[in-house]
């Protein structure tokens, strides 16, 4: 076997031959041996910015694979999205397919309400694909807000696909009463028909979550108080409302790292607990050891997103591969690109970008 730090001397070197020709962008998730190879690195809407401006040839993207088909929608027709990790998937429990989703919103038109959806940014390009189409947007943790407030200048009644905790969590942020949302109970022709469930409601919500951020408890944050008195615990914002509701703060990605900044600078705490993905968290506390020590608030393998973790055996094969000339990268077809890119562009557009592609 290679030696891990001969492949890190190999990637070093081809990128630096490579020069301009390439660029690397990598989510906050991976490990740092990928990072440190990044020109860029983000949270899935800072990376979906950052594609529209890159003149790279070839952009390797070190994320899951729904976000390099997102990216792929933006590039330019000369570019390449290369995905070193091309069966990465995100951790989400209960993905609609486009067809459950469509029948869904024929069922509620069926009832009487036009249902405009907004699809989260982990989700198919067929997913999109229908959205775009039925006028919807896409969506990220760090915009949804905003992108509730732009589907609610368009229609009374929106559709979350697919995370209930983000939609239950952004929704109370806004100030909708419990009665204006709900969550669907769904089957595999869409909604379930067979149990008495309101659909007139103006935010439905699928029944889908994060498998590392609905792992929480309160139970666990209690714990973490009594081990650690005067610690300050934030949480992703995909966690369940009970445990938003106990955590000091909640918010993406880009949030925790920011609140992590703020508390070794400050100073307000001398233990900070962050319930997210334990790559980030490891790298947090690595960075602020000097002045606060970071803790996830759940330490197992299981908080490891490992589905979309790229190895640097990987990102050197991707490398090569643009070296050699054999570089193949994400292909979506002529009808695929035309519906999804506009649910791609009106979350650009909504958020204030200029020139989305």
């Amino acid at each position: 076997m290679t030696d891990i730090l001969e492949i890190e001397a190999r990637c070093a070197s081809l990128k630096e031959k490579l020069g301009k020709k390439v660029a690397i962008v990598g989510h906050h998730y991976q490990k740092d041996s990928v990072i440190k190879f990044c020109d860029h690195v983000g949270d899935s809407l800072e990376l979906i910015q950052k594609i529209p401006a890159l003149d790279a040839r070839y952009i390797i993207f070190c994320g899951v694979s729904f976000m390099g088909e997102t990216a792929a929608m933006l590039a330019r027709e000369d570019q390449k999205i290369l995905l070193p990790a091309a069966a990465s998937s995100p951790r989400t429990v209960n993905m609609p397919s486009a067809a459950q989703l469509e029948k869904t919103l024929a069922t509620l038109k069926e009832h009487g309400h036009n249902f405009i959806p907004l699809v989260y940014v982990n989700s198919s390009v067929e997913l999109k694909a229908l959205t775009g189409r039925m006028g919807g947007a896409m969506c990220t943790s760090s915009n949804l807000r905003r992108m509730l407030q732009w589907a609610f200048k368009k229609s009374a009644h929106v559709l979350f696909v697919p995370d209930q905790n983000l939609g239950r969590n952004t929704a109370r942020q806004m100030g909708l009463k419990d009665e204006d949302v709900a969550i669907l109970k769904t089957c595999e022709d869409g909604i379930d028909l067979s149990v008495e469930q309101p659909l007139d409601r103006h935010l439905l919500l699928w029944p889908g979550y994060c498998s590392i951020h609905e792992a929480y408890t309160p139970a666990m944050l209690n714990d973490m108080r009594f081990q650690h008195p005067g610690c300050r615990i934030i949480v992703h914002s995909e966690a369940r409302p009970e445990v938003v509701a106990l955590a000091d703060a909640a918010g993406p990605t880009s949030f925790l790292i920011r609140e992590a900044a703020e508390t070794a600078r400050t100073g307000k705490a001398n233990v900070l607990v962050i319930g997210t993905e334990l790559n980030l968290v490891d790298r947090l506390n690595k960075k602020h050891m000097n002045h606060c020590t970071v803790l996830p608030l759940l330490k197992s393998d299981t908080q490891y997103d490992t589905s979309a973790i790229v190895k640097p055996e990987e990102l050197l094969a991707s490398l090569e591969a643009i070296d050699n000339g054999t570089a193949t990268g994400v292909e979506l077809t002529a009808g695929e690109r035309e519906d999804a890119a506009p649910c791609v562009t009106r979350m650009l557009f909504a958020c204030g970008a200029t020139n989305p592609r």
